[in-house]
């Protein structure tokens, strides 16, 4: 299938119960997982009201710094998870949570994430080349869904909150 612009998109139709389209962040390229009994004419207009999403996707992921491949060595891993319990405590303090444990590992798609049934966070390894403010920013973001589990206005209250300037370090993070 392709976009109206011309991109190409890989569909691949499967037993599931929504449509689900993606940008691989490694090359982006886009896929579209669809149930089996939604119409080609279906998913084509699906495709068409995202195309400035895909674009804009498409166009973060090739900003996406391609030059070093990730260290995900265990030196390189506890030199972060290091970073993560220097600053780990202050914030836990701040916003009044505590994480049962924090991880490291090599996730090419997100930056971190919170199992709020174990209350572990996860933090991506493309974070060792980060700032310690990045860094921060994006373990406070981890933190907060200890409170809030969504993102809705009071998860982004709570952000506002913590960091005040926020949506900043997300741009830079993001490379916008």
């Amino acid at each position: 299938m392709r976009t109206a612009s011309g991109i190409p998109i890989s569909v691949t139709r499967k037993q599931m119960k929504s449509i689900r389209l993606r940008i691989r962040a490694t090359d982006a390229t886009v896929h579209l997982s669809a149930p089996h009994h939604v119409s080609d004419h279906v998913l084509y207009q699906f495709v068409q009201e995202r195309e400035d999403w895909i674009l804009k996707q498409k166009q973060r992921a090739k900003a996406l710094p391609r030059t070093h491949p990730i260290d995900n060595s265990t030196r390189a891993r506890n030199a972060l998870l290091a970073r993560v319990h220097a600053l780990a405590p202050r914030w836990e303090q701040k916003l009044g949570v505590k994480a049962s444990a924090f991880g490291v590992r090599l996730m090419k798609t997100r930056w971190g994430s919170c199992n709020l049934r174990t209350k572990k966070i996860w933090l991506s390894m493309m974070l060792a080349s980060k700032s310690d403010t990045l860094l921060e920013y994006v373990l406070v973001h981890e933190l907060v869904h200890l409170l809030e589990p969504g993102h809705n206005k009071r998860f982004y209250r709570l952000m506002e909150d913590a960091i005040p300037h926020w949506r900043k370090l997300h741009k830079e993070l993001h490379g916008e």
